[in-house]
């Protein structure tokens, strides 16, 4: 089993027991306002705290797939900076269910080379995704987006060596990473898009 594959297991377990807990909360509060007040807390208040703190990392994934490239890579930059300058705001990870890597820098590093990839900077975006390999060598995504670098500049066998590595490492396009990549979307636009002070 690879890590990913651990991680994606762990996430829907998460969404599996909050929900059931917030079922149960619920029926044994027989849907008074107080029961549901609370459901609402549990489930969202972590949310709200990560998509306050990681406002540019979210912002720059929604810019992302939005194919803004270069306010995704200007997100990502920042994000990168409030790390540097707080370091402390990487244990908020443990507020969500990252399936890919538990490093926000890992996460930032490789939406950014992802960006610079969309914006045609492909020295930029290999330096960018290469750092977050050398941190978090059991992250599948940075080498995803390698092997699209490498499929862009018509390099078939390297872009297949890191489509193959990112597959060892958990990241088939399958059913889980789809549903997956489609909850985190949500929560980068809901979170990205309210975080300038509505949050």
């Amino acid at each position: 089993m690879t890590r990913t594959t651990f991680y994606k297991a762990q996430y829907f377990a998460t969404i599996l027991g909050m929900g059931s807990i917030a079922l149960l909360i619920l029926i044994r509060y027989r849907f008074s306002a107080i029961s549901i007040l609370l459901t609402l807390f549990l489930l969202m208040v972590p949310g709200r705290i990560l998509g306050f703190y990681w406002r540019n990392l979210l912002r720059g994934l929604r810019l992302l797939n939005a194919r803004q490239f270069e306010e995704s890579r200007r997100h990502s930059e920042l994000f990168l900076e409030e790390l540097r300058q707080r370091p402390y705001l990487k244990h908020f990870v443990w507020l969500g269910s990252s399936t890919y890597s538990r490093n926000p820098k890992v996460l930032a590093l490789n939406n950014l080379g992802a960006a610079e990839s969309g914006l045609g900077r492909f020295d930029a975006a290999k330096s960018h995704l290469e750092m977050a390999i050398d941190i978090d060598p059991k992250c599948p995504l940075p080498f995803f987006n390698m092997g699209i670098i490498h499929a862009k500049a018509g390099e078939l066998e390297e872009a297949t060596r890191h489509f193959e590595e990112a597959a060892r490492l958990g990241y088939t396009n399958s059913l889980s990473d789809k549903i997956v990549r489609g909850s985190q979307n949500r929560f980068a636009r809901t979170s990205g898009t309210g975080a300038s002070g509505s949050i």
